[in-house]
């Protein structure tokens, strides 16, 4: 005797299986994106002074593929600039191959930072497309 499946009972167990498989998948994502004033992020900041070195560092998760993070620094508030201006010389792309941390690390200038409040836009980007964004706001006083 031959047991033939009911094509109907069949759809419906692969259904289940999607359903059940969609909802334990997870997102790729930015989990955080951080200022500090040492490399390792141990105490959070976002106050600086125009002569420190700042640290941003953004945490990826769930990473199924390969991603770059892009960093963009703005100034949004600066002294001697104007408002909300793109500092491109300050980007940086930090590829990630699985979950992990992208560290931006930000060089005072010579004459120092000008005062002002900053922002720094953190990009996760897969294969050309954006997938999450986080941004932080810092500021530098004198």
């Amino acid at each position: 005797m031959t047991i033939v499946p009911n094509p109907y009972r069949v759809l419906m167990c692969l259904a289940a299986m999607a359903a059940v498989s969609a909802c334990s998948a997870s997102t790729a994502h930015l989990s955080s994106l951080t200022t500090a004033k040492d490399k390792a992020i141990t105490t959070p900041a976002s106050s600086f002074a125009p002569t420190d070195t700042i640290y941003a560092q953004a945490v990826a998760s769930n990473l199924p593929d390969p991603v770059t993070l892009q960093f963009h620094v703005i100034a949004e508030k600066v002294t001697g600039q104007a408002a909300n201006t793109p500092i491109p010389s300050l980007d940086e792309a930090v590829n990630l191959s699985s979950d992990g941390n992208g560290t931006l690390t930000l060089t005072a200038p010579t004459a120092g930072w000008p005062t002002g409040t900053y922002k720094i836009e953190c990009d996760m980007m897969d294969n050309g497309q954006q997938k999450d964004q986080k941004t932080t706001e810092f500021t530098v006083g004198s």
